[in-house]
């Protein structure tokens, strides 16, 4: 016999993963966000990336396969209303690797982990926020302004064809 308690917690559970589920859906990358979703983001903190400016609408982790770590991504919308996901990361290219370690070390926000590819000269830096990231890419355009520094932003989910 299956107890009715155990019962009730498996369905609680299920419904509430559902309901999150929903409200996940309703902000799907790539989405084209209404004048009143954005308004409900009103008082979302806004982060500015040169001329461009990004509502922070979540931010959390998201599990990879079986065994492997987590990693942050953050949910924006630019200023068209466009949802997008970033995964905290800094991409820096076009200069040695051992220029980016060098000026990694002078930021205020120490990576979260940190990949450098030598013989592409491409260094990738995740953070542990959107805003870190954000501020880590400033201050490396300053400290190697022969670089390429971008954070990447996600518009689309790749589809398997």
């Amino acid at each position: 016999m299956i107890n009715t308690t155990l019962m009730k917690t498996v369905a609680l559970a299920a419904l509430l993963s559902m309901a999150s589920a929903c409200q996940a859906a309703d902000v799907m990358v790539g989405k084209h966000l209404s004048t009143q979703e954005l308004a409900q983001y009103a008082s979302a903190p806004t982060v500015q990336i040169e001329s461009q400016s990004f509502k922070v609408l979540s931010s959390g982790t998201r599990t990879k396969a079986a065994g492997a770590a987590s990693s942050a991504v953050t949910q924006v919308a630019n200023e068209r209303g466009v949802v997008g996901e970033s995964r905290n990361e800094v991409v820096v290219s076009q200069v040695p690797v051992d220029s980016v370690r060098q000026a990694v070390s002078s930021l205020p926000a120490t990576p979260v982990s940190a990949e450098y590819y030598g013989h592409l000269n491409i260094s990738t830096l995740r953070f542990a926020s959107f805003q870190d990231a954000v501020n880590a890419r400033t201050q490396l355009k300053k400290t190697l302004p022969q670089a390429r520094v971008d954070v990447p932003i996600q518009y689309a989910k790749p589809v398997a064809r």
